[in-house]
């Protein structure tokens, strides 16, 4: 391999590097989040909703609004846009949905 050959190569290499990491920092996450009703953060699956969401009050009719069934101990609730499922015993936040519109 001569030189011209060599530098024209590492020269691709080291650009393809280069933009690799703006790339990567420019895509966005397609995990689901929601705006927490009591807080500032955005919520998503494996967070802790906020207590209220584990009270009974809060259940949806999950069959009327066409979502699958909850896991035990489970119910799913309606936090601003989406449908989420929260664990009652803990709060965990098991999965998302978005609201039809």
């Amino acid at each position: 391999m001569n030189s011209k050959t060599l530098i024209a190569s590492l020269a691709l290499v080291a650009g393809i590097a280069g933009i690799s990491p703006l790339v990567q920092a420019a895509q966005t996450s397609s995990d689901p989040t929601v705006q927490s009703p009591v807080s500032d953060r955005e919520l998503k699956v494996n967070d802790r909703a906020p207590d209220i969401y584990q009270r009974s009050e809060k259940a949806l009719d999950w069959k009327a609004k066409g979502l699958k069934k909850p896991v035990d101990q489970a119910q799913w609730v309606q936090i601003n846009d989406q449908y989420v499922m929260v664990m009652i015993t803990n709060g965990t936040i098991v999965e998302m949905k978005q609201v039809p519109r």
